[in-house]
């Protein structure tokens, strides 16, 4: 970006320095714009379809599809002189027509576009065509562009070069118009002064004409301003938003106070603005399906993919937006996880916390969508189908039995009775210690299902035990047990259940925000991710460039783009991974810290924040989680599989040459001596060590309670709650809103890190080392059978949690 800025800031240098070098060299003539069917704006401050003609880079954040009429009142002649402009998507089209009551009218035509240039700078062009006018304006040709840098804080930088053509009169260069502007909003929004000078490659600075100019909105769709130039003319304007229509009219005076000309407009856009007339009722239709990604890749066409956060505060903006009055709430079989699944239920909640309501259609009604649905005011599911309300249940697989058939031994070592983990590679079943944790987190999980569904469709909680017990249920059966309010087709809500009312999609609602110039910027909250299994990296590679794992590279960018931008204010760390790699974890505890001593720094905790994913969130000042969050899991193992009795098996001959007393330590063709097991055991134990003293240091804690709550145990987030391994229970919402408070933030917006690079059609680093890999022999046989168990590569000493609970 900075790049970017000093590229914008040699330009402008280079192209005064070259109007300047062309006033010196060579006679020039000017050509002034007719000024008629236009009212002043200033170059630093201008947003919207007015910006074609003012300054195109102003174009560059307006997406919004709009059209404006403009006609001009002079010397008691209505209408002949006027204009228009529409335009979408950064770029318009406009025209006017300028009557002369001495000869040929002007008729001009004008393009221009804007694009964004990092995140404060704009670029714009545009062509303006003077296709009759009389004399020298007769076919003339205008080639503009236009800067605007929006700085941090609230000033607007602006210089826009009319005219670079520069074309011919009788055979003589015409001057290159400047015009540069600056604009301050010293109280936000609601005041705008700016000043503009206006001079040409022939006019000396002292020379140089200035307008100063003031805008004033007393209320929310009104608009007062007004400007006085270096003559001391004047002008007084009013601008009036009517919903998505806006009608104004600006006024221009002598410095002796007589009238001129005044413009009147009206205009049309297709986006929300701030209006003097209330907006009517609508309805919200979101519709959940499958799982929603914390940080998607956006692809460079189509479609763009909604990150979780985002699902999450548009819910909760509608909650707070008094044109939304209820939700259709449409849901397919989700993959979100209890946690996340807990965190939209909340959203929804705080929607209906408005007094506003809630429909729900559950399309594959099984036990997390049921679950969600429960807080709608009413439910509603297909004439034909199954309610799977069935309760929870987790699954564990053990790999011991199958590898030691294949003559393979996974030799693992574990630091507390708990971190039952290594337990699938060297067990045929479960230890006392694993089921007596396993069973703790299900009674703890499905007693926050089964008190939510009580709560929500208000029946006694013993009740809902015996309804689960007995599910699954069919359409006729839920209705008939109250577990639903009505049978119907998704397509027949809006004519049997729904208010009649205008309906508003997700997406639609996403992109229509209240038109603002976004100026100055709200401060920035960012958001970085962490979810997936964290791994070193190493064997990081997939043919796409899209990686699902946590590495250090990625965070350490991800942290870095945080830290170095100084819009972000603070960071939320949201974590959704079970652990891994215990070196790895250290790394990106370490880059956390390094940003929590410049940032403030909060965790946000998702389905699982557990063993080596609750280390990284160490340096946190507050630890939010979920109440079905799962979360502690503090241990370690390690180890490494012992293949002599495989290659055996298949006459593959291996031999060992090693120079030093345990350079065959991690070998996988021999098993560990005793003294290399003993070895291995006390660096597991000193991990152990620094990894309960870094939770007792960062959580205010003594290290034999934290030694109690460790030996791997994991814990929900309530539970966690309540022995002090988190702060607070909450989403990721609610952990924004708290760095928002402790900033004394009154809004703010979210930048999700690490920043997703585009899939381009052009391979990639990644897809060419993924094809080399695919094509290059020596892949060793081993990694086949133990490179899904953790045991690859560097991966010997291992955070995680023992194993993976969903529930669908």
């Amino acid at each position: 970006m900075g790049i970017v800025i000093r590229g914008l800031a040699g330009l402008l240098l280079a192209l005064v320095s070259l109007a300047v070098t062309s006033a010196r060299t060579q006679t020039v003539k000017r050509i002034e714009i007719p000024s008629e069917v236009f009212y002043y704006q200033p170059a630093a401050s201008v947003f919207g379809l007015e910006a074609a003609w003012v300054n195109p880079a102003g174009l560059a954040r307006f997406e919004a599809p709009g059209f404006q009429l403009m006609a001009d009142y002079y010397s008691g002649d209505y209408g002949e002189s006027w204009g228009m402009v529409t335009g979408r998507d950064r770029l318009a089209v406009a025209y006017r027509e300028i009557h002369n009551r001495m000869g040929a009218n002007f008729k001009e035509h004008v393009f221009a576009g804007g694009v964004i240039l990092g995140e404060k700078a704009e670029f714009g062009v545009s062509y303006r065509y003077f296709k009759q006018g009389p004399g020298l304006y007769n076919n003339r040709h205008f080639w503009n562009i236009g800067f605007m840098n929006r700085m941090r804080g609230p000033i607007s930088l602006a210089a826009v070069f009319s005219n670079l053509n520069r074309g011919k009169v009788n055979g003589e260069r015409t001057e290159t118009e400047q015009r540069y502007s600056v604009a301050y909003r010293p109280a936000g929004p609601r005041l705008t002064l700016s000043a503009d000078m206006f001079l040409s490659t022939k006019t000396r600075l002292s020379n140089a004409d200035y307008v100063y100019h003031v805008e004033f909105i007393p209320t929310p769709g009104l608009f007062v301003n007004g400007y006085i130039d270096s003559d001391r003319n004047f002008q007084v304007g009013l601008r009036a938003n009517l919903l998505k229509y806006f009608v104004g009219h600006k006024s221009h005076f002598d410095k002796n106070g007589h009238g001129g000309r005044t413009t009147a407009f009206v205009g049309v856009t297709s986006l929300r603005q701030p209006s003097l007339i209330p907006e009517r009722r609508r309805r919200l239709a979101l519709s959940v399906g499958g799982r929603v990604a914390e940080n998607p890749p956006q692809p460079v066409f189509g479609r763009k993919r909604v990150p979780f956060v985002k699902l999450i505060t548009v819910v909760h903006r509608a909650a707070e937006d008094p044109s939304i009055s209820e939700i259709v709430l449409t849901l397919g079989r989700l993959s979100l996880g209890f946690g996340r699944a807990q965190e939209l239920r909340e959203a929804l909640a705080c929607f209906k916390e408005h007094g506003k309501r809630i429909v729900c259609h559950l399309d594959s009604p099984d036990n997390l969508s049921y679950y969600v649905a429960t807080v709608a005011d009413e439910i509603l599911i297909p004439p034909v189908s199954q309610l799977q309300l069935v309760g929870l249940r987790a699954e564990l697989t053990f790999y011991a039995g199958t590898l030691e058939k294949l003559g393979v031994k996974i030799d693992l070592i574990r630091i507390g009775e708990y971190k039952t983990a290594a337990e699938k590679y060297t067990r045929t079943a479960a230890s006392e210690e694993n089921r007596q944790q396993i069973n703790r987190i299900l009674d703890d999980l499905y007693d926050q299902f089964v008190i939510a569904i009580a709560d929500g469709r208000h029946i006694p909680v013993g009740s809902v035990r015996t309804i689960v017990d007995n599910g699954p249920y069919t359409s006729a059966e839920a209705l008939e047990s109250g577990l639903v309010d009505g049978l119907s087709y998704r397509d027949r809500l809006t004519k049997d259940y729904l208010r009649p009312m205008p309906e508003i999609s997700f997406r639609r609602y996403l992109a229509d925000t209240l038109l603002n110039d976004g100026w100055p910027p709200s401060p920035v909250l960012a958001l970085v991710v962490a979810d997936g299994e964290i791994t070193s990296g190493s064997g990081d590679i997939s043919p796409l460039g899209i990686p699902g794992d946590v590495t250090p590279g990625k965070m350490r960018r991800a942290f870095e783009q945080a830290r170095l931008n100084p819009d972000v204010r603070g960071t939320v760390l949201r974590i959704n991974s079970p652990g891994g790699s215990a070196l790895a974890s250290d790394e990106i505890y370490h880059q956390a810290h390094v940003l929590s001593q410049e940032k403030p720094l909060v965790v946000s905790m998702g389905n699982v924040a557990a063993s080596g994913g609750y280390y990284i969130g160490m340096p946190a000042q507050r630890v939010f989680a979920d109440p079905a969050t799962i979360t502690g899991s503090i241990g370690i193992y390690g180890g490494k599989a012992d293949f002599s009795e495989f290659y055996r098996k298949i006459e593959l001959g291996k031999e060992l040459y090693t120079r030093g007393r345990h350079a065959g330590m991690l070998s996988s063709i021999r098993p560990f001596s005793d003294d290399e097991r003993i070895k291995h055991r006390s660096h597991l134990k000193a991990f152990y060590d620094h990894f309960v003293q870094l939770v007792a240091d960062n959580r205010s804690l003594s290290t034999d309670s934290v030694d109690t709550l460790g030996h791997g145990k994991i814990w929900t987030g309530r539970e966690a709650l309540a022995n002090g391994l988190v702060d607070e229970l909450g989403g990721v919402k609610r952990s924004l809103d708290f760095a928002a408070e402790r900033l004394r933030l009154e809004d703010y917006r979210i930048a999700i890190y690490p920043e997703k690079k585009p899939l381009f059609i052009l391979p990639g680093r990644g897809f060419l080392m993924w094809m080399t890999r695919l094509f290059s022999s020596g892949r060793p046989v081993e990694s086949l059978l133990t490179g899904d168990f953790g045991m690859s590569g560097d991966e010997y000493l291992l955070t995680r949690m023992p194993f993976d609970i969903e529930i669908e």
